[in-house]
C-alpha cells in the first residue's frame, strides 16, 4: 500500500470555481454530515470535466484515490480505475460514504456477514455515468471496473467523518482484517 506525501486540506481559491462552491456548502456543518446533506450535496454538483481534470490520475497497477479535500468532518476523493481494477471487499467503519459514477460503468456487490464470520456476495449492480450510492459505515462492498470495452471509471467519493479505520474481508474468516488510514495522498482498499 503506497504512502506517499500528506496533502494539505485543498485550498478552496485554488478549485474550480464550482467545486470550490460546493465545497463550501459542506464545510458550514459543524460535525460530520447526515445521509440527507450527502444527498444534498451531490444533487447540487454541476462539474465540468475540467473541474476535476487536476484531480484525475490513474495507475496502471491498482484503481488510485485521488483526494480533492479534507477537513475534520468530510473528505472528498476522486477515485480513478482501469478496465480490470476493483477495491478489497469492505467496509468503512465509522464514516458514511456516497459514491457518483461520473465516467464508465461501476459495478458494486454488496456483500452480508453470516454468523461464522464469512461474507457472501447478496448482489453485484452496475452503475452508470450519474448513479449514485450512499453506504453506511458498516456496509459491505467491493467496487470495481469490470466495462468489458476497455473503458477507464471516474467515481467521486465523499466520506464523513474522513475515512480513517476499516475492516476488509476476504472469502474465508481468516481474512478479515482493520485497516487504519495513513494520512495520505493516497491509499487502496
Amino acid at each position: 500500500m503506497p504512502n506517499r506525501a500528506f496533502a494539505p486540506r485543498s485550498s478552496l481559491d485554488t478549485l474550480a470555481a464550482s467545486l470550490a462552491a460546493s465545497i463550501s456548502q459542506l464545510a458550514i456543518a459543524d460535525a460530520p454530515l447526515n445521509l440527507e446533506q450527502m444527498r444534498r450535496f451531490y444533487r447540487s454538483l454541476s462539474l465540468s470535466t475540467a473541474d476535476l481534470s487536476p484531480f484525475r490520475h490513474f495507475d496502471d497497477a491498482q484503481y488510485r484515490r485521488n483526494r480533492i479535500h479534507i477537513d475534520e468532518h468530510f473528505e472528498l476523493l476522486l477515485l480513478c480505475w482501469r478496465p480490470g481494477q476493483r477495491s478489497q471487499i469492505h467496509n468503512h467503519k465509522g464514516s458514511l460514504c456516497g459514491v457518483k459514477v461520473l465516467e464508465g460503468m461501476a459495478t458494486e456487490t454488496v456483500f452480508v456477514q453470516n454468523p461464522s464470520g464469512q461474507v457472501c456476495p447478496r448482489e453485484t449492480r452496475e452503475m452508470a455515468a450519474g448513479s449514485l450510492v450512499i453506504n453506511g459505515d458498516l456496509d459491505i462492498h467491493q467496487v470495481a471496473n469490470l466495462h468489458p470495452d476497455g473503458t477507464d471509471l471516474v467515481t467521486l467519493h465523499l466520506y464523513s467523518p474522513p475515512l480513517k479505520k476499516m475492516e476488509l474481508f476476504g472469502l474465508e474468516p481468516q481474512q478479515q482484517r482493520v485497516f487504519h488510514g495513513a494520512d495520505s495522498v493516497e491509499y487502496h482498499i
